[in-house]
């Protein structure tokens, strides 16, 4: 099985902090915090929390410019 990810460019976490001007910790808090949503603005490489993330810049770039917590629908 294999997945298509977002067009976009995508980075590691230790990379894409100073792509978006954040800290580490600001990155993961929003993310905890959903601003930011698994396949869209982020993957991980494996089932644990140790695990790899990639970030879509362009994605999270688009929600820390409005600040606003996507809505949930359904």
């Amino acid at each position: 099985m294999s997945y298509e990810l977002p067009a976009g460019l995508w980075l590691r976490t230790k990379d894409v902090v100073g792509e978006l001007n954040l800290s580490k910790a600001t990155l993961f808090r929003r993310k905890k915090e959903g601003y930011f949503k698994l396949g869209t603005h982020f993957v991980t490489t494996g089932p644990t929390p140790r695990a790899n993330v990639l970030w879509n810049v362009d994605a999270c770039r688009k929600v820390l410019s409005l600040w606003e917590i996507p809505e949930e629908k359904g």
